[in-house]
């Protein structure tokens, strides 16, 4: 009986389909793949660097209000200045999960092709 089981997971392995691919890392382009396939830069969409000017305006009325509250050497923390800080925190989350989102996608995109090996830059 456990013959069988073994045997049947041996039929089941998976076979490279392609040959290898070669990925080149880039500044203009996120990835080039030696197939021919452009994957584009993520810090370069309208959706991210919306987010990013979101995050520096956000920064810059927190540093404003620290400056405001300052009293002597020391800074009040005020309840404004931890909202602020709680919206920044959610910006900054969702720009770290909009980027992880993009890498997962292109790299499983990359492993769908099913290539023999692939080779990095």
């Amino acid at each position: 009986m456990d013959n069988d089981k073994n045997n049947q997971y041996k039929d089941c392995t998976v076979h490279p389909v392609n040959e290898d691919i070669g990925i080149d890392l880039g500044i203009k382009e996120f990835a080039v793949c030696s197939d021919g396939n452009k994957y584009k830069n993520i810090n370069k969409t309208q959706k991210v660097r919306k987010t990013e000017k979101r995050k520096r305006r956000l920064q810059r009325s927190i540093s404003r209000k620290y400056e405001k509250n300052k009293k002597g050497e020391s800074y009040c923390k005020t309840s404004n200045i931890i909202k602020s800080e709680k919206k920044l925190l959610k910006l900054n989350h969702r720009l770290t999960d909009i980027r992880q989102n993009y890498l997962h996608q292109t790299t499983s995109e990359i492993i769908k092709r099913k290539p023999s090996f692939i080779c990095m830059e």
